[in-house]
């Protein structure tokens, strides 16, 4: 991703020019877990994490960066986090609702209208409201980044509307809401972990999955798969997880650098997200998968049947209610 070597460059200027040069650092390294390919966006972002780090503290922190799931499975990355073993991760809001249940409300069918929106109430009071839940179970969240909207692919019919989900076997990330919303739309959902995605299409363990554009390029899913549906039914959200006592373990100068750097992280890994979605669809359609949109009456028929969902959802948790609606509120202040 060369195209982003100058997005560095003018953000490790700001950064410098936000953060005390007389700031004194300890010698440590720390380690940094994803689970994209090299060259992502959300490797892009960590690389970045890493050049701030390493440039303003003066070389005295490093950064271990271990892409594409080096270090686990998705949810044992975030276990690592979590008991401390490991200090840092970016993983899917998904992955993470099994150990904070109030992060489910993000991954909401149909809920968020655009990027924009999403960011600026992920980036806001609300997003604070998430993310407290998430430090009372041992994560400090730093910020959302972004793998885009996700997309349906099927093999032998396309999906146009919720009854041609009806029979499909779809795989789903490990997380109840995602296998209730597809049993809601008539699928049969198959939790399986990402490592397995492609051979599950290829040996037809499953006939279809969801994931944004970004993924289904980089992991070549267009290769065992007939159709392509651009549904935007749900945006695949990134949170940076950091091991709460161990951030607050360190000193406020290093916490503060760490907060400082991930926030100019968040900004390249989604300017270099948004760039790539337009290429990655163009290599999606240089293959012999067929490409499809929801028409806007396929899309109401899809809204309708997700929007009882929402309440469907919250349980009757109180804090979920309280977040959904903070959400609605944030969505109508716009």
């Amino acid at each position: 991703m060369k195209k982003f070597a100058s997005l560095f460059l003018a953000i490790s200027m700001a950064a410098s020019a936000s953060l005390a040069a007389a700031a004194e650092y300890p010698s440590m390294n720390v380690r940094l877990s994803h689970n994209q390919p090299v060259g992502s966006p959300e490797d892009v972002g960590a690389q970045t994490f890493k050049k701030l780090m390493e440039e303003k503290s003066g070389g005295r922190i490093t950064v271990d960066v271990f892409p594409q799931m080096q270090l686990g499975s998705m949810r044992e990355q975030a276990e690592m986090v979590q008991m401390g073993t490991l200090e840092m991760s970016v993983q899917p809001t998904s992955v993470l609702t099994p150990f904070v249940e109030e992060l489910s409300v993000i991954d909401f069918p149909f809920l968020w209208t655009d990027k924009d929106e999403l960011y600026r109430i992920m980036d806001g009071e609300v997003g604070g409201k998430f993310y407290a839940f998430c430090e009372k179970k041992g994560f400090k969240t730093l910020g959302l980044w972004a793998s885009g909207f996700k997309q349906m692919t099927t093999r032998g019919r396309p999906v146009n509307a919720p009854e041609d989900l009806k029979g499909m076997k779809i795989r789903v990330m490990p997380s109840p809401q995602l296998v209730e919303q597809y049993k809601s739309w008539g699928a049969n959902p198959i939790p399986i972990e990402y490592a397995e995605l492609y051979n599950a299409l290829q040996q037809n363990i499953v006939d279809g999955q969801e994931n944004p554009l970004q993924t289904i390029a980089m992991a070549k899913l267009y290769e065992v798969q007939d159709y392509l549906t651009i549904s935007d039914h749900g945006f695949l959200g990134y949170l940076f997880i950091v091991n709460s006592r161990w951030f607050e373990k360190q000193s406020e100068d290093v916490r503060n650098l760490i907060v400082e750097c991930e926030r100019g992280a968040r900004e390249a890994e989604r300017a270099a997200q948004s760039e790539g979605e337009a290429k990655f669809l163009e290599q999606i359609k240089q293959s012999k998968i067929a490409v499809g949109e929801l028409t806007d009456e396929n899309r109401a028929k899809f809204i309708e049947v997700s929007k009882p969902l929402h309440d469907k959802f919250v349980d009757g948790s109180a804090t979920k209610t309280e977040l959904l609606r903070a959400v609605y509120a944030a969505k109508e202040a716009r």
